[in-house]
Order: C-alpha cells, then structure tokens, then sequence
C-alpha cells in the first residue's frame, strides 16, 4: 500500500542472502522482522487513537523509507503503511502527520506528494546542511496533492525560540484541513547534543512540544530519531507536557 512489489521483494531476498537498501540500512532476517513489528505498532496505534486512547510507538515514524527505496535505518514506512491500511478498510479519509525529526522525511513526503487526503508537515534542519537533502519549502506537493505537503526548514543553530515559533506557525493548520487522525513523528535528535544534527534544543524543550500536543483529539505518537544518551531522558521530558 506504499512500496513497490519489486521494493518488498528486493527486501524478502536481501533477508535471506544479506544486503544492503543504501549504505547505513542493512536488512537482516532479525531486523526485517523488527520492522514487521513497528509497521503492526503504528497500525495498532492508529487504532488506538481513533478510540481517543493515548498511544505511542516507541518503534514507530521511520519516516526515511520511500516506494522504492530506503536510507536512514528505515525498512518499511510504518506510520504511511498505517495510514494506507485504514484509509482501505475505510476507517479513516484522511490524516495529517507532523514531522518534528531534525531530518526531512523524504520518504513520508514521496509516498503522499500528489495525494490530496493527507496533509504533512515538516519542520527541520536545511536540507542544504543535512541528510537527506531534500525537504525545501518550495517543494509543496504536485496534481492533487499541490499544497499538501508543507516543509519549514530551519537553519542548524536554531535555538528553542525559533522552533517553538515555527512550531505554533504550523499548528493552526489542523483546523484548516479536515481529518480522522493525527500522526506525530516526534524524532527528539533535534536536541542540542546531538552527534548527527545541528539544532540546538533544550531537554525542557521537550515538554513544552508535549504541551502544545496534549489536547490534540485522535492523535498517535510515533518516537522516531534520537541518537545521544539524552534520549531517554527527551521522551520522558515530552511526556511530562503531553499527559
């Protein structure tokens, strides 16, 4: 429902004989059933949300897999797959994701670009100074889905009052495009110490993005990256605003 038949087949091959999806994406019979299991927990969580259920999944928003191919750790697109799955069994017409990952979700944007039913936004550092290289505020959406995909990119040094401005910017939106569920791909790599980023959040940082979702009706959590020993420590701040 979001990748190519020859993608899952070049997968299932790779599983068995070993091979790699780009240079830091392995697949492995261990892990390819890893990705099963966090494509089964974002359905689950949709499902959740849709009931009012707070929900997260803590293996969820690996947002780097695209319809025919990956980079970034990142198998399958779990919260896509999710999307797609309920959208079929007519559970849902449409959805919005909110992507707060330091990185672009290049596959999220690829997967829904010309589709009108879900809206996703992105905020994150400048694809001209960090992987993927793609995520610029120019690129809206095409066809049907012109204006649907929304990206707000922040120069790297970008401090808690500049995110939290771009954040509120954005936020209003939900009001403007009607939905069933809301997706957050909250990646907390967006934190001052981390290795692989230059966004320089506090650990407080963190609540005050889980205020401003606390009283979001039908939303589903997805924790995505986060590569310092803060990690941790970011999620539990976020929880501390969200419930």
């Amino acid at each position: 429902m979001a990748h190519s038949q020859d993608y899952l087949k070049r997968i299932k091959r790779f599983a068995q004989e070993g091979g790699y999806l780009s240079i830091d994406t392995p697949v492995t019979s261990q892990n390819l059933e890893a990705s099963y299991y966090s494509v089964g927990g974002s359905i689950l969580a949709l499902r959740e949300a849709l009931k009012g259920e707070k929900v997260i999944n803590l293996m969820g928003g690996l947002h780097h897999a695209g319809i025919s191919n990956s980079s970034g750790f990142c198998i399958f697109n779990d919260h896509s797959i999710a999307i797609r799955k309920l959208q079929k069994e007519k559970k849902i017409k449409k959805a919005m994701i909110y992507d707060l990952d330091v990185h672009a979700g290049q596959g999220t944007q690829e997967i829904f670009y010309s589709d009108p039913k879900v809206f996703t936004i992105s905020i994150h550092q400048d694809p001209r100074t960090l992987y993927p290289g793609i995520g610029f505020a120019e690129e809206r959406g095409e066809g049907l889905g012109k204006g649907y995909n929304l990206n707000v990119p922040l120069a790297p040094g970008a401090r808690e009052k500049e995110y939290l401005e771009a954040l509120d910017s954005v936020l209003p939106l939900r009001k403007k495009f009607p939905h069933d569920v809301i997706i957050l791909v909250l990646g907390v790599d967006t934190y001052k110490e981390d290795p692989l980023a230059n966004i320089e959040l506090e650990i407080d940082s963190y609540r005050k993005i889980g205020e401003r979702f606390k009283d979001f009706p039908k939303l589903a959590v997805m924790f995505a990256g986060g590569y310092s020993k803060a990690t941790p420590d970011l999620w539990f701040s976020f929880l501390k605003g969200y419930l």
